[in-house]
């Protein structure tokens, strides 16, 4: 069974009471080795000022007999300290006094000669059953000028036993503050959610008929603002991408009517009574022309819709242009000639590395729409160039021209403009989309000039 994964609320706050954790530990650990340290340190300074005290009682007696017989004095120094542990020997190492006896033998370590004072290099490690214990060796001077030795030694402190009660509390004080960090980082998290919740709401209203409603990024933090720009530029490219393919089911369906209903109209008129056989042709003739333009239609759309989902491949070989502007020529001269317009070449052998198909193609669209265009009596040149960015080509026509309002959406899907919807009814209003689109794939460009009353040129550069 696949686990629920956890929600973004409960994951920061996890993450907030890791980090609270990791800091008290860390400033727990701190605070644990500076107070064991002060606390060993204050100990060792005990030991030194407890042997020099032992130092001055025992300068004081007249001899070392004088220790064993009247200990009293020495044991008042230990008072209140039982984990204290003194040990005087005499000049012939023999035990004057101890006060009592350790878990374990203590090591022989050297002592501290009597002229010199005690320094906390003087104290030495050993161990006792458990833990660790200090102690330190001295010797001391009594009045007639013997020497006896001062064993010092401690198993652990009572400061060091509160050291190990501080451990229990900072543990329960680690777990209770994770667990106050994990409660506080949840409400504050969750607090701070408010304002994502609000635009998840906001993108939960928005459908296909409300693609107009964008999201607010003015009062939003720096890190949801970001979200909420890109989230409407999306919405921008949804919604023109629907308002385009609107536009283009609606120009696509007018563009189908009417062959369909011409065929129909025609279809109907000729089974409406008996008709010759010479009829029946012109009907079939007809009906050919339309069933023609209809699939026209549909090749170009489909290629328009290839192109949207890059699933057309260009295959790129060298060409040599002026030879395929001579094939494109001998192509349309029929044509052209058939409505008195003039097809006419221009250019020097140039090589490129474009796809054959698509460039006839693409050229072949804007000599085709020259001679629509172009009045009786005009003329078409193409012509080939090589420029610093590419190879150009142009498409260059005498007619009426384009008007300036229309410039900026011929190449749009089933744009005409409306003289030349009215009075060219063979044309979809494609050609010029699919040459954009071809451009687009050789990484080129196309662009026009045109002047009413004048010169018509379509330039395209290829790269």
């Amino acid at each position: 069974m696949r686990r629920r994964p956890l929600s973004l609320t409960l994951r920061v706050a996890l993450l907030l009471s890791a980090v609270a954790v990791a800091i008290f530990l860390m400033a727990g650990v701190y605070l644990y080795t500076t107070l064991a340290r002060q606390m060993a340190s204050r100990d060792d300074v005990e030991l030194i000022n407890k042997v020099t005290q032992i130092r001055r009682i025992i300068a004081g007696l007249p001899s070392p007999q004088a220790i064993a017989q009247d200990q009293r004095q020495l044991m008042e120094t230990l008072s209140g300290h039982d984990d204290f542990m003194l040990r005087v020997n005499g000049p012939d190492g023999a035990a004057l006094l101890q006060s009592a006896r350790t878990s374990r033998p203590l090591p022989r370590i050297d002592s501290v000669p009597a002229q010199r004072a005690l320094t906390l290099d003087d104290i030495h490690d050993w161990a006792p059953e458990t833990g660790i214990g200090r102690m330190v060796s001295a010797a001391g001077k009594v009045g007639g000028g013997e020497t006896v030795r001062i064993t010092l030694a401690r198993e652990r402190s009572d400061r060091l036993k509160i050291l190990r009660g501080f451990i229990a509390d900072l543990l329960v004080a680690l777990c209770g503050g994770a667990l106050l960090a994990l409660l506080l980082g949840y409400a504050v998290v969750r607090h701070s959610m408010r304002q994502l919740r609000s635009v998840i709401a906001k993108a939960n209203d928005i459908n296909a008929n409300r693609l107009n409603t964008r999201l607010s990024v003015q009062d939003a933090p720096v890190e949801l603002r970001e979200v909420g720009v890109a989230f409407n530029a999306m919405l921008d490219r949804l919604e023109d991408g629907v308002q385009r393919l609107s536009g283009f089911a609606a120009d696509l369906a007018h563009d189908l009517r009417t062959p369909v209903n011409t065929l129909m109209m025609e279809t109907q008129v000729a089974l409406a009574r008996p008709r010759t056989a010479e009829e029946y042709q012109a009907l079939l003739a007809s009906n050919s022309e339309e069933y023609e333009r209809l699939a026209r239609l549909i090749e170009n759309t489909l290629f328009l819709a290839r192109v949207d989902n890059a699933q057309l491949a260009v295959r790129r070989e060298p060409l040599d242009l002026r030879a395929e502007l001579l094939r494109i020529h001998d192509y349309f001269e029929i044509l052209a000639d058939d409505v008195g317009v003039r097809l006419e070449v221009d250019s020097q052998a140039i090589e490129a590395q474009l796809d054959p198909v698509l460039l006839q193609r693409a050229v072949g669209n804007l000599v085709s729409n020259a001679i629509r265009y172009t009045p009786a009596g005009g003329a078409i040149r193409l012509t080939a160039r090589r420029r610093a960015q590419g190879v150009e080509l142009a498409v260059a026509n005498t007619g009426p021209g384009i008007a300036r309002e229309h410039l900026p959406h011929i190449f749009n899907r089933y744009y005409r403009a409306d003289a030349a919807r009215s009075g060219q009814t063979q044309s979809a209003g494609l050609g010029l989309s699919i040459v954009r689109a071809i451009m687009a794939l050789h990484g080129g460009s196309v662009r026009v000039e045109s002047e009413e009353g004048g010169n018509t040129t379509f330039f395209l550069l290829f790269k």
